[in-house]
């Protein structure tokens, strides 16, 4: 695939090594500077990584979760150099993308919606500014807030400010809250974080009961410009993993109208300029219900399955807009595409079975497994614990949950000495 951005800086705030990959085709060599926190570069082994990223110039070593200090090193690190677009490499670069975006008067999400995009917390509060539809909400301090909140009906307890779902959990009615916030307040990705004190804030909500939803939109100028819903499997019980995906959501036409009237309150709400946006909601009687927010592409394959299903690039896409081009946009979804993803129960794995049956059944695009003999499987409570995964497309939604669904079947992960 051709190169079609000139030859200036791409700036990405966090190592995104899976988006690197994307993009690698539509930059220039060399052109990408990546800022990166000290502590991060040496866990992750990013110096490493590029020589498989053509793409990627340089790094800057310096720490964007916590204050701005970072502004100053990257501007020293490229001098006079013309920078043709910011972007996040992952969930804790949002905010510092879209401060220098900003500073440097290019396309982004702007500081203010970063912000809100970023802590679950003040996403809340520019939700109900802009008239959409939450779950009643509180920020805790303790289990005693939580308590408080719940008064023995079932909460949800979540971290406000990291990403993917690292410590939400689902309580019921008489669970034990000062574990479950020991648990909560634990559950933190080391490999993504830095060795420095990061100011944490959490959130109790009530449970909202009904359907489980993506809505995954490019955004240009503050102005939809292409929008799909992704139908949504969660684990069921305390830890809500996602467990499946499936496009375009076979969905009446009200409820495709109400998504498409929610995220423009959204865009609007928070006051996001240009990017993507995945926003997960719950569809009750009623409608919509806000879940959260995130200002970067979406992780767990939904971009694959977003390319296969519609015949487009998303991320291509979204390279023109950030870099102040008009990007090429499918018109509609001629095909169907699904993720299901693989769990076992916690143990060591003895072997695994059924693989090559998986990669060869029909429709099925990639089935793959990450463990093997040996290997230890913890128990599911975040994504990072899951297993493995089965893609597949088909004629239309309903096909291709249906090949993923039944790929997936035939794969066997065994293990023995399960934890308790």
């Amino acid at each position: 695939m051709a190169t079609f951005i000139p030859p200036a800086r791409t700036v990405m705030v966090g190592y995104g090594k899976m988006l690197l990959n994307t993009m690698n085709p539509y930059l220039p060599p060399g052109s990408v500077v990546v800022v990166e926190d000290p502590d991060i570069i040496v866990k992750r082994d990013v110096h490493n990584d590029f020589a498989a990223l053509p793409c990627v110039g340089s790094v800057v070593a310096a720490r964007y979760h916590r204050g701005e200090d970072y502004v100053e090193a990257v501007e020293a690190h490229l001098g006079d150099a013309p920078v043709e677009m910011v972007l996040p490499g992952l969930e804790y670069g949002v905010r510092g993308a879209a401060t220098l975006a900003q500073r440097w008067g290019l396309p982004g999400a702007t500081a203010a919606a970063a912000d809100r995009l970023t802590d679950k917390l003040r996403l809340r509060e520019a939700a109900n500014a802009g008239g959409l539809r939450n779950p009643e909400w509180t920020e805790v301090f303790g289990p005693g807030d939580v308590r408080a909140f719940a008064d023995g009906e079932p909460v949800v307890l979540k971290p406000a400010n990291r990403h993917a779902s690292l410590g939400v959990q689902i309580l019921p009615a008489g669970a034990d809250i000062d574990a479950a916030w020991a648990t909560t307040v634990a559950a933190q990705d080391s490999l993504m974080l830095p060795d420095i004190d990061l100011d944490w804030r959490y959130a109790a909500e009530r449970v909202v009961t009904g359907h489980e939803y993506s809505v995954e939109v490019l955004v240009q100028r503050g102005a939809i410009v292409f929008r799909n819903v992704t139908d949504k499997l969660t684990m069921p019980g305390r830890h809500p993993v996602e467990l499946g995906h499936v496009l375009p959501a076979p969905i009446p036409a009200d409820l495709l109208a109400a998504f498409d009237d929610a995220m423009a309150s959204l865009v609007k709400a928070i006051g996001f300029s240009d990017g993507v946006l995945h926003a997960e909601w719950i569809a009750d009687a009623d409608g919509p219900v806000l879940i959260e927010c995130a200002g970067r592409v979406p992780g767990d394959s939904i971009v694959t399955l977003i390319d296969v299903a519609y015949g487009g690039d998303l991320v291509k896409a979204m390279v023109s807009v950030l870099s102040g081009r008009e990007p090429a946009l499918p018109t509609g979804a001629p095909m169907g595409a699904a993720i299901r993803f693989l769990t076992v129960e916690p143990g060591t794995v003895d072997r695994v079975d059924g693989l090559a049956a998986a990669q060869a059944a029909f429709g099925v695009l990639r089935a793959g497994v990450t463990v093997g003999p040996g290997d230890t499987v913890a128990p599911t409570r975040s994504s990072w614990d899951r297993v493995g995964d089965v893609v597949a497309t088909g004629a239309d939604a309903t096909a291709a949950r249906a090949a993923a669904w039944a790929a997936a079947e035939t794969i066997t992960v065994v293990t023995t000495g399960a934890e308790s």
